[in-house]
């Protein structure tokens, strides 16, 4: 294995860090840590960041968007969280370890914790945390992410120290599902309430929340009970809400906030040349569904998508979208950050063919092309993603026509969600930390909508379903040796490439801004993670 598929796989199966840091350094691949950026730490000061409004309550079990997570990661903190490189380091707990096969997983919580009210943290909070995330009648975000492998009831205590859950079936990923990567599961107090947390003195992390104003922001002061004793380094947090992207980027340039902690290219090129922002850019596993639905013409074709495929000219969306700042998608789930993801060599690179495109349309009966509209959100690069599509497809003979929605219109809710309904659309996700929590909720066969009800993470917009994936992906999941998961990843990604229910044409890098007296913020992860944060003057 590479050095980065050591340190993803070890830290998944609990290898410690250090333990991971002197086998490296054995084998020659260890290094001297580098000084922190900026000079000498500096305490104090209030560090200012910059968020979405969020799109609806902030409470850790309810919450699906980015200013909602952000606001509660100011005080509530996870089992582990990750690395830029996607391995994992222990937070809340210390360490973790599968049982014979990764169907058990117990997990050590770190001693001398306290919550925010003064009280001890204990095995019996992560037991309710779990219990809680997990109940179909708790409204839980949570309960898609943990769909099929760890159900109500099934989390318990062995021992003052140690929580066991008992997974509905083997997942060797399960330690990314107690992290950030599901937002979610932020460990909560027994006895917690939903719709509490913005009340404040809720969590266990290095900032207390002090005060929440709706459409606002959040205020959060230094917790001096912390089980960090030299964190943080702050002596306060401000999480301000803004409705767009542009008075964010002029408060950043003007100094009124200090950091965007989600920066799309589009919308903000200003920033990438100021002498006085640093840019924090980071590979990840964040990408654009362009999905074509599988269940009806003319997309029941799979030669009419893999035409559309075809089109598009991947460098050039690269470019032009993130100015460099993402990476080629090859139509699979493996993003390239993922340990075991297959390879160009194992995986030939799609690349644009106008003229096997054209005899692909024509072998499904479109010698004369196709006349389609395209329907997707006002958010992030995808307008533009939108109008390249629409120009690379039409030297092909397709001619598309563009339905630009608002978010909230695209998403909808309850029987009225567009995004998986249209037969033709492109769509957001987020990172995620493993493969399987890429693909299970968009493209198996138990996440198309309807075909199975008892799923709350029914979110496979193509409404794509092919039983020999799922069993590759099964497989996958199950397994913990990695050049055994790699060869079930191959498999995966060719049916996944070749049915095409999905373009997925790049993975783009997570990016936040900051002034450049800002310190200690990680690049773009999933995880906002403000304890080792500092201000230079």
């Amino acid at each position: 294995m590479t050095r980065r598929q050591v340190l993803v796989r070890g830290t998944v199966t609990g290898v410690s860090l250090l333990s991971l840091a002197n086998i490296l350094a054995a084998c020659g691949g260890g290094g001297t840590k580098a000084a922190p950026a900026g000079g000498a730490v500096r305490r104090g000061g209030v560090a200012r960041v910059a968020v979405t409004v969020p799109s609806q309550d902030v409470d850790p079990v309810i919450m699906y968007s980015a200013g909602a997570t952000v606001t509660a990661q100011g005080a509530g903190e996870y089992l582990c969280y990750p690395n830029p490189d996607f391995s994992l380091t222990p937070k809340l707990a210390t360490s973790w370890k599968s049982g014979p096969t990764p169907k058990t997983w117990d997990f050590t919580i770190r001693q001398g914790v306290r919550w925010h009210s003064g009280k001890p943290l204990t095995v019996d909070d992560l037991v309710a945390t779990f219990d809680l995330l997990t109940n179909p009648k708790s409204g839980s975000s949570a309960l898609s992410a943990f769909a099929g492998i760890l159900s109500h009831g099934n989390t318990e205590k062995i021992d003052a120290n140690t929580v066991r859950f008992n997974l509905d079936r083997p997942y060797a990923d399960f330690p990314y599902l107690v992290s950030p990567f599901n937002y979610n599961t932020v460990i909560l107090p027994k006895g917690y309430q939903v719709g509490t947390f913005v009340k404040g003195g809720i969590g266990t992390g290095p900032f207390i929340l002090k005060k929440y104003q709706a459409k606002q922001g959040a205020s959060y002061v230094k917790n001096p009970n912390y089980w960090n004793p030299k964190l943080p380094y702050l002596k306060g947090l401000e999480i301000k809400y803004y409705d767009d992207l542009p008075p964010q980027v002029l408060a950043l340039q003007a100094g009124a906030i200090d950091a965007m902690d989600e920066t799309p290219y589009q919308g903000s090129q200003a920033l990438f040349s100021d002498p006085k922002i640093n840019v924090l850019a980071n590979p990840s596993s964040q990408y654009r569904t362009f999905q074509m639905r599988v269940d009806g013409a003319p997309f029941d074709s799979k030669e009419v998508r893999q035409a559309i495929a075809y089109c598009l000219n991947r460098p050039q969306l690269v470019q032009g979208l993130f100015n460099g700042l993402a990476q080629l998608g090859n139509d699979h789930g493996f993003a390239p950050i993922f340990p075991s993801s297959p390879t160009t060599s194992d995986v030939p690179q799609r690349a644009q063919d106008y003229t096997k495109a054209k005899s692909l349309l024509a072998a499904a009966g479109h010698s004369n092309g196709l006349t389609l509209t395209l329907t997707t959100e006002n958010y992030l690069e995808v307008p533009q993603y939108a109008q390249l599509i629409q120009q690379m497809c039409k030297p092909a003979g397709i001619n598309i026509k563009l339905n630009i929605e608002p978010l909230a219109t695209f998403y909808g809710s309850g029987n009225d969600q567009p995004w998986l309904q249209v037969p033709f659309g492109i769509t957001d996700w987020a990172s995620r930390g493993t493969a399987s929590q890429t693909i299970d909720p968009a493209y198996t066969c138990r996440s198309v909508p309807n075909k199975n009800l008892s799923n709350a993470g029914a979110w496979n917009s193509a409404h794509w379903c092919d039983p020999a994936f799922d069993a590759l992906m099964a497989k996958f999941e199950a397994e913990v040796d990695q050049q055994k998961r790699k060869q079930y990843a191959i498999q995966a990604a060719k049916i996944q490439q070749d049915a095409v229910p999905d373009v997925i044409a790049y993975w783009a890098k997570e990016i936040r801004v900051a002034r450049k007296t800002v310190h200690g913020l990680a690049p773009g992860t999933f995880a906002f993670d403000p304890s080792a944060m500092w201000l230079s003057s």
